[in-house]
C-alpha cells in the first residue's frame, strides 16, 4: 500500500494517518512550489487559539519544494522560541522540544525541504513508526502533473493507494483503474485529547505538534485509531 504527498512543514495528524498505513510513502519534492500554503507554515494552538508559526523563504514563482530555501538561520531560533512561549507547560515538552532543538543545532539547514524532511523523520521516531519513505525526485520522472502520482505508483511496484478527498478532485480514476490500481479513501474524526487552553477546545487541521507536545504516549494509537480507510468501488 503507498500514499504520496507533497513535503510540508510540521504536518497536521492525517497527514501521518497515510503514513502509518502505507508500506512506501513517497513524499513529492520536485513539484511546484506552493506559495501562502502549508509548506512553510502550519497552524498551532496558542493561549488565544489558533494561530500559525512560519519559517520564512526565498522562491521564485518557478521554484520546485527542493530550491526553496530559508531566508535566515535566525528564524529557525524564532521558531524555537515560538514552541517554548507556546508549550512549555505541556507535559511532553522537554522530550519533544530536545528533539527538535538539536536538530536544528546540529543541521545547518539552507533548504526549507531538507528541514521538513528531517521533521517528518523525527516525528515519526517519537511515536516509534519505521516506513519506508522515498522521494518523487529519486524517480527522475518527467511526467505532467497530472500524470505524474499515477506513474509514481508504477514506478514504486505497489497497487493500493491512499488518496483524501482532496486527491480524488483531480485523478482520472479510470487511468488508474486500466492499471489495476485499487483507490483507497482516507477520513479522519478529531476526538478530544490532553491539550492546553481547553477553553478552546480540540481545534482540529493544526499541526501535529499538538499532541506531541501534549500527550507524545498515546499519539501514535490516537493517530491510527480515529482513522478509517475504505476501497472506492469502481
Amino acid at each position: 500500500m503507498i500514499s504520496i504527498h507533497q513535503s510540508q512543514f510540521l504536518p497536521w495528524i492525517p497527514y501521518f494517518y497515510k503514513i502509518l498505513k502505507s508500506d512506501i510513502f513517497i513524499i513529492m519534492d520536485d513539484v511546484q512550489y506552493q506559495k501562502n500554503g502549508v509548506q512553510n507554515r502550519n497552524t498551532i494552538k496558542t493561549p488565544v487559539g489558533e494561530s500559525y508559526v512560519t519559517i520564512p523563504i526565498v522562491s521564485k514563482s518557478t521554484s520546485l519544494i527542493n530550491e526553496v530555501t530559508i531566508l535566515n538561520a535566525i528564524h529557525l531560533s524564532k521558531f524555537l522560541k515560538t514552541l517554548t512561549n507556546n508549550y512549555s507547560k505541556a507535559r511532553y515538552f522537554d522530550i519533544v522540544f530536545n528533539r527538535i532543538k538539536n536538530l536544528i543545532e546540529q543541521n545547518n539547514y539552507i533548504k526549507l525541504d531538507d528541514f521538513n524532511k528531517d521533521l517528518i523523520f523525527l516525528i515519526l521516531d517519537l511515536i516509534d513508526v519505521d516506513v519506508q519513505i522515498r522521494y518523487s525526485s529519486e524517480f527522475s520522472l518527467t511526467t505532467k502533473k497530472d500524470d505524474l502520482v499515477l506513474d509514481l505508483i508504477l514506478a514504486s511496484g505497489e497497487k493500493f493507494y491512499i488518496t483524501g478527498s482532496g486527491g480524488l478532485d483531480y485523478m482520472d480514476l479510470d487511468k488508474f483503474y486500466k492499471n489495476d490500481i485499487e483507490i483507497y479513501q482516507y477520513d479522519f474524526k478529531y476526538k478530544p485529547y490532553t491539550q492546553l487552553w481547553e477553553k478552546h477546545g480540540t481545534i482540529k487541521n493544526i499541526s501535529i505538534i499538538e499532541i506531541l507536545f501534549n500527550d507524545l504516549e498515546i499519539a501514535k494509537d490516537y493517530i491510527l485509531n480515529n482513522g478509517s480507510l475504505n476501497l472506492l468501488k469502481r
